[in-house]
């Protein structure tokens, strides 16, 4: 790949000086006409009418003459005067033969311009139809050289380098006009299609431009295949999508990356068993095909085989060991397989060999964490955000590494930062509010949890954390009206069942309180998670007390404090108290919310750190609504 980075901008060098080379071009940096839209016309010769060509138009005097002198009729007729476009046609002929090595960029971009002055001035039929030939064949070698370069280099972002942008439209102008002089030129089809499937680019051109290749008759069957892949690419069901690649494999059963393009595919439906056929039938074939041993790897990791993953990657890099994806792949893996160390120095493998790879850091960052390395992440991560300062992923492992090193407010900051560069994230909002609870700041998280349910109403996850955070503030008629909406949503949910179920047993509201439907509730909860959860057994019977039934209370409660941890869940045994002597439980006890049971416990630098200011206003929090 850096070896072609050279040549790649050579051509940006030269696409300012190639813009003037292609007559009546439109403007290169609006978005390419699709492909069935352009106008592209041979051009017309130019007219030769007397009244404006006074070397054929004879003049009076000439006319007498003629009529006076009969006898000059017998002289012999003059030799016809060549086409006014055939001087150019021999030039452009001449350049086309003397380039050496098909000619760098200006050369064939002249006999371009000249072949293009040629008809417009005008051609006898022969020469016209030759001339249109080998127009034709120039302006496709010149965007099959340009769209070859792209298609090896693509953007992630067409928008973020209008230089790539410029050139992608040069080469779409020269293989429409080409194919548009010369249909036959299915070639250039089909790197009009792939050109469009670029990013920035017309998913329907693309397609048409394949169907063009597809619908020939008299077409060598290796393009029709090649056509029936890509068009694949284009193809919005993936059921589409594997009905052209396996055409394709049928027409050209020779061609491995047919094979392996499907294999991708079938791994997009968890079809990993199909796809491992398909490329072992390719290295069958060819045993040093690189692709196939790294997707090989790939599927294997998704098949849960470990270990035959990692000797697939490792048989990748015998083959390929400047390539950094078998390393990224072999640390991720080994992240996965606990072992923390040996994937960091296989990610630092992958930066050592591209420095500029983001990837790579976010890994090691990520490594770096689960190892307890907080600076070695941090470090890391803050190097990606230094490159790209926008960056999501980046801002979001910055977040997470200040929170596990007890700085929950800093990574609070870090992703309110990231809330103005991505208003519209969902988990941007939703990241905010977990934070802003881990804080004791239920309002704040109100605010993101409200701005996070206007992007995607229909996720559950969202209310159930409103309703928590409702419940932190006393607001427990709206945090029912969450829970229920959350279970709407996910009806199978244990935990937004014991939420609702817990409130509806406990709050000090007797509005809100309905022991029956708690019951229930928790009852199901209870089911889900096999009776093997103390808070959940707890919640059962405090919806056993709100209807007065302190037997089956005590029953269930002392179950919670048998199989409760004595050092964490000191309320349970209170709560058993409570029933003993008739009492059901109520939320309104002040506790502070990082204590309540089920919610995430703070780490000993929080502890440390001095407590934040409450919000004011605020009530008491539920001591042991939220179940994480």
């Amino acid at each position: 790949m850096s070896a072609a980075r050279p040549l790649f901008w050579s051509f940006l060098i030269l696409s300012a000086w190639l813009l003037s080379a292609v007559p009546s071009m439109a403007d290169p940096t609006e978005t390419p006409v699709p492909v069935d839209e352009q106008q592209v016309e041979p051009p017309a010769a130019e007219s030769t009418s007397p009244e404006n060509n006074s070397e054929t138009a004879p003049s009076n005097d000439d006319a007498a003459d003629n009529e006076a002198s009969p006898e000059e009729d017998a002289t012999p007729a003059e030799e016809a005067k060549p086409m006014p476009g055939q001087e150019d046609l021999d030039k452009a002929t001449e350049l086309k033969l003397t380039m050496n090595n098909g000619g760098d960029g200006r050369q064939i971009s002249e006999v371009i311009q000249l072949l293009a002055s040629a008809l417009k001035k005008g051609l006898d039929d022969e020469s016209t139809k030759f001339a249109q030939q080998m127009l034709a064949s120039t302006l496709m070698e010149r965007g099959k050289g340009l769209a070859t370069v792209l298609l090896d280099q693509p953007v992630a972002n067409a928008a973020q380098d209008p230089r790539w942008v410029q050139l992608r439209f040069i080469a779409l102008s020269d293989l429409a006009n080409a194919v548009k002089l010369d249909p036959t030129e299915f070639e250039g089809w089909i790197l009009i299609g792939r050109l469009h499937l670029l990013p920035g680019g017309d998913q329907q051109s693309a397609t048409t431009a394949f169907n063009k290749v597809i619908e020939a008759e008299d077409i060598a069957v290796t393009l029709k295949a090649e056509a029936y892949a890509y068009r694949a690419v284009s193809q919005e069901k993936d059921e589409d999508k594997l009905a052209d690649l396996t055409k394709a494999i049928e027409m050209d059963a020779a061609e491995g990356k047919y094979r392996l393009m499907r294999a991708r595919q079938l791994m997009v439906g968890d079809e990993l068993d199909k796809a491992l056929a398909d490329i072992d039938a390719v290295i069958d074939v060819t045993p040093d095909n690189y692709e196939a041993h790294e997707l090989r790897g790939m599927v294997l990791t998704e098949q849960g085989k470990s270990e035959e993953a990692l000797q697939s990657f490792d048989r990748a890099t015998e083959l390929d060991a400047e390539n950094i994806m078998p390393y990224l792949q072999r640390s991720e893996l080994y992240g996965k397989l606990g072992n923390p160390e040996q994937g960091i120095a296989e990610a630092t493998k992958a930066i050592d060999r591209n420095e500029d790879n983001l990837l790579g850091y976010l890994l090691r960052a990520d490594l770096y964490l689960r190892n307890g390395q907080f600076e070695e992440a941090l470090g890391d991560a803050q190097r990606v955000v230094k490159l790209r300062p926008t960056f999501a992923p980046a801002i979001f492992l910055k977040a997470r590494i200040y929170d596990e090193m007890g700085n929950t407010p800093k990574a609070l900051e870090q992703l309110e930062t990231l809330s103005q560069l991505m208003p519209d994230s969902m988990e941007v909002n939703l990241q905010i509010a977990v934070y802003a609870l881990k804080l004791e700041m239920p309002r704040k998280a109100i605010e993101a949890l409200d701005r996070a349910i206007v992007i995607n109403p229909e996720e559950a996850l969202l209310y159930r954390y409103r309703g928590d955070s409702r419940l932190n503030i006393g607001e427990h008629v709206e945090a029912v009206k969450d829970y229920n909406k959350a279970l709407e949503l996910e009806p199978e949910d244990s935990g937004i069942m014991n939420n609702l179920a817990w409130t509806l047993a406990t709050s000090p509201n007797d509005s809100v309180r309905d022991g029956k439907r708690a019951i229930e509730l928790a009852t199901k909860a209870c089911e889900l998670t096999n009776y093997q959860l103390p808070h959940i057994l707890s919640t059962l019977a405090a919806a056993y007390a709100e209807t007065g039934d302190f037997e089956a209370a005590k029953e269930w409660s002392q179950k919670a404090v048998n199989i409760g941890d004595p050092d964490d869940d000191a309320q349970l045994a209170e709560e058993l108290e409570s029933y003993k002597r008739g009492e059901p439980w109520r939320e309104d006890k002040e506790e502070d919310a990082g204590e309540r049971e089920g919610a995430e416990k703070p780490s000993v630098a929080e502890e440390r750190r001095t407590e934040l200011e409450k919000p004011s206003g605020s009530t008491p929090a539920p001591r042991r609504s939220i179940d994480f």
